[in-house]
């Protein structure tokens, strides 16, 4: 019976890290972001509302099928973690201008050149914000209002196929799984008594 009581006080301690988690997905209108054309700069706004103790764990920021339409020295990419940008999508214009529109505002994310170009290849850009070292800063953002985005300056033409923004985050479970735990921890006990008394 011994071994009984420290399996159930053993299953307890174990309820009491257990967690859930939530994905959220957000894709943008248009989902290609209007093929980011050459010409422009854009901001994507979106909205998270964390409940108490919910944490961001991880977070994935994807272009599907993204390729620029021509090789050309200079073509770039940049996008950047934005604090408080305006919701939806927001196109700009700087007319291909060069440089990084966004420079000096918010995290930069990544650069990337299209070193084949030319037609579509199945390639998929994929940023791991995780990976990256942001997921701090992201989870600053989302806590200062729940608004938080990207800023996108396209120097060249980046067709894609939709670009998408998934959060996991993780929420420990409520103290009633806890009580619960304690609760059959004490039935233990009672049956224990019981068995000894016969």
């Amino acid at each position: 019976m011994k071994k009984t009581m420290m399996c159930a006080a053993f299953a307890v301690l174990m309820m009491v890290g257990v967690v859930h988690a939530n994905v959220y997905t957000f894709q943008p209108v248009p989902q290609d972001l209007g093929d980011m054309h050459h010409a422009s700069f854009i901001t994507w706004g979106m909205r998270l509302n964390l409940a108490p103790k919910e944490y961001i764990t991880e977070a994935v920021l994807t272009f599907k099928n993204i390729y620029d339409y021509t090789v050309e020295n200079n073509d770039r990419l940049y996008v950047h973690l934005l604090d408080n940008p305006s919701l939806g999508v927001r196109n700009y214009t700087d007319w291909q201008m060069g440089g990084d529109n966004f420079a000096g505002q918010g995290a930069l994310i990544g650069v990337w050149t299209d070193t084949v170009g030319g037609s579509a290849r199945n390639f998929n850009l994929v940023y791991d914000l995780g990976a990256l070292g942001l997921i701090d800063e992201l989870t600053q953002y989302v806590t200062n209002n729940g608004i938080f985005g990207f800023g996108i300056d396209p120097d060249c033409h980046y067709f894609n196929d939709g670009v998408s923004f998934r959060v996991t985050t993780a929420v420990p479970e409520p103290a009633s799984m806890t009580l619960v735990g304690i609760g059959l921890l004490g039935l233990t006990g009672v049956a224990r008594r019981r068995f000894v008394k016969k």
